[in-house]
């Protein structure tokens, strides 16, 4: 069984997957108290599926972009457990994640994860008819990223009024979006990933692996 961690904004989520698929999964937002809520969460999903840490074979962790402090939160809870319990790691990209959520999209898919200061972290994901793949990830202010775009694009992630208002102001009818529930960032496409990876015979070294900031500690 693995068990998927997503720290890496004021949204938090867990996730459990095995073989048969997304077995439990739970989302809430936890402000600033990740430290606090994260590991009675997991036990208390553990709890509801009559499982035991012993069951775990694999611990997913979202690497980020996103908040400092809730991913360096997620890491460690994450490499704590492989480390305790002998656990295989595996690490996903945050907008990875939330791309592979609306890979069904008819549009390019534009995830967004709020870095603090007016910018966000953010990429352009091809759909999974064209072969769903990414370049390179940003650090970029809106009015940077709509000028790179100049076709239609599904925006996803960290989407409130005021950014909705903003990206169509530059871009119109070019700018699309998902309804409030359908972008709610869901954890259990974060441990379908990792599944794959792990599947695929894919590990990450305990050691080594590191959240991916994508810019300077800044506070959300």
């Amino acid at each position: 069984m693995l068990l998927a961690i997503d720290t890496a904004t004021a949204l938090t989520g867990l996730a459990y997957y095995d073989q048969d698929g997304l077995q439990a999964e739970c989302i809430w937002q936890s402000a600033r108290n990740h430290t606090r809520q994260l590991l009675p969460q997991i036990q208390i999903l553990m709890q509801h599926l009559g499982r035991q840490p012993a069951d775990l074979q694999i611990v997913a962790v979202a690497l980020g972009p996103g908040s400092w402090s809730g991913l360096r939160v997620g890491m460690s809870v994450a490499k704590g457990m492989a480390l305790a319990g002998d656990l295989q790691i595996l690490g996903v990209n945050t907008l990875d994640a939330l791309a592979y959520q609306h890979q069904y999209a008819t549009t390019l898919i534009c995830p967004l994860i709020r870095l603090g200061r007016y910018r966000f972290a953010t990429a352009v994901f091809q759909p999974l008819a064209r072969g769903q793949g990414v370049n390179t990830y940003h650090n970029l202010s809106l009015t940077e990223l709509c000028a790179r775009l100049h076709v239609p694009v599904l925006f996803c992630g960290d989407i409130d009024a005021d950014v909705q208002a903003e990206l169509q102001h530059y871009l119109g009818a070019n700018a699309h979006f998902p309804s409030a529930a359908a972008n709610l960032r869901r954890p259990g496409y974060l441990a379908e990933l990792a599944w794959q990876r792990f599947v695929a015979g894919e590990r990450d070294d305990l050691a080594c692996l590191e959240p991916l900031y994508l810019g300077e500690p800044v506070k959300v």
